[in-house]
């Protein structure tokens, strides 16, 4: 079987078993000398969104082992999806714009930082979510942080791993 039927049926059963109504999912094979890369991107819903990804020498066990990370999330995550998917319907979402800036220790110019370089522009959205809703999306987007609105207090908060391992929450006094 080639490796895109392959990882063509294995994902589609992995899917299937947890989520009904997907929007899309991708699957991006990569090659760095003798090793491959396997990133898999489930778009679940408006702005829900799962990702996996692992590195092995062969790229059959490469996807393996990310289809493998991809199952666990939903699995730990099935119930909070379905649940945060109906809740989702009502519009809790703000529209922001989302800038990618050049990191200016990579130049090793001393640019103004008030002018920095963008290089990269796009549309996302702040959701009003609880914490434990966007410490489910940081874990299902592989993510270091997540900006939200906290549907307790009102504000705007960052959730964030920190060095050590652990979990930190800014949220700001009233």
């Amino acid at each position: 079987m080639s490796l895109i039927d392959f990882a063509s049926s294995s994902l589609k059963k992995t899917i299937k078993k947890y989520i009904e109504n997907f929007i899309d999912a991708n699957v991006l094979f990569s090659k760095d000398k003798n090793r491959f890369k396997c990133e898999i991107s489930i778009h679940v819903d408006k702005s829900i969104y799962i990702k996996a990804n692992a590195i092995s020498d062969d790229a059959y066990i490469t996807f393996i082992n990310a289809n493998e990370k991809i199952k666990k999330r939903l699995r730990r995550f099935h119930r909070k999806l379905t649940d945060h998917r109906l809740m989702s319907k009502k519009n809790n979402y703000i529209d922001v714009n989302e800038y990618v800036i050049q990191d200016p220790e990579k130049l090793k110019k001393n640019e103004e930082l008030d002018n920095p370089v963008i290089i990269a522009e796009s549309e996302d959205v702040i959701k009003t979510i609880t914490v434990s809703e966007a410490l489910m999306l940081m874990s299902l987007n592989d993510q270091n942080a997540i900006f939200f609105k906290n549907k307790k207090t009102k504000r705007l908060n960052i959730l964030f791993k920190r060095s050590d391992g652990n979990i930190g929450w800014l949220d700001p006094k009233k």
